[in-house]
């Protein structure tokens, strides 16, 4: 994953979707992701009154979330020769879309892959385990959310998310998400709907993990006076070890070094 220049959840999405066959979906996704500029227009109530024209309706990204409208909005954009017009109907980011295409079109390989199905379960499978790191979990009654793993919190999703609730108002139980922004309240934005099925084996992984000993906060420390116990210890450990210097002592070897070179004088 280090020889590609992004996030380290794009990185590792890429890599899962090019096991499952939808390398040309993750693509799209990621570029969009990735460009510089927000890529769609505010939706403001204030800036729908001073339209002279109503603006052109986007691809929904058919109630599975933001990541899948990325894909239909690109996917739009080729059906309609990359025309900078339809951008602008769309009130698209015209340099923000150009971006995504010369990154898009960078990859031959990826530009061969074929289309998957239309639930993208291939796609939002890539995403659940690239973005393992970034799931949350809705609460049992409302639409709240809790992040998964290390230090998890109270989330809920971002206005502007296309996300669909169900017939009873709820979205569903996981989802992975892009980033957190914190305003009036800490919102996912960007989100995407995965499966329970694919979310348990990377709980599992988390739950097993070791995170002070993956951040160094598992190193043993020796005292001063110790010496004789960095013999005990597993060699790996014993040649790590250190132990630190006397403070007194280098005091006095520096008393001793300014007195000696003040008798020379």
């Amino acid at each position: 994953m280090a020889e590609l220049p992004l996030e380290p959840s794009l990185s590792r999405t890429l890599i899962e979707a090019n096991e499952n066959g939808c390398l040309s979906q993750a693509l799209t996704v990621v570029a969009m992701l990735s460009a510089e500029t927000n890529l769609l227009p505010g939706r403001s109530k204030s800036d729908d009154k001073k339209r002279k024209h109503p603006s052109l309706e986007l691809p929904d990204g058919s109630g599975f979330g933001d990541h899948i409208q990325f894909l239909q909005i690109y996917e739009c954009w080729d059906e309609n020769n990359y025309d900078i017009g339809w951008c602008k109907d769309h009130e698209l980011q015209v340099r923000g879309m150009t971006f995504v295409k010369e990154v898009r079109s960078s990859d031959v390989q990826a530009n061969r892959s074929r289309k998957g199905h239309q639930n993208y379960r291939n796609l939002r499978k890539a995403l659940c385990v690239g973005y393992a790191s970034q799931l949350a979990e809705r609460m049992r009654h409302h639409n709240g959310y809790r992040t998964l793993g290390f230090k998890p919190q109270l989330v809920q999703v971002h206005p502007s998310s296309v996300l669909v609730p169900d017939d009873d108002g709820l979205y569903p139980n996981n989802v992975v998400y892009h980033e957190l922004v914190a305003t009036t309240r800490p919102y996912m934005r960007n989100v995407c709907a995965v499966e329970r099925q694919w979310v348990m084996p990377i709980l599992e992984k988390l739950e097993n993990l070791d995170v002070n000993k993956l951040s160094g906060g598992g190193l043993v420390r020796v005292e001063e006076g110790a010496e004789g116990n960095v013999a005990d210890l597993p060699k790996g450990e014993a040649e790590a070890v250190k132990v630190p210097e006397d403070r007194e002592s280098k005091i006095q070897a520096a008393r001793e070094r300014f007195l000696a070179r003040k008798g020379k004088k």
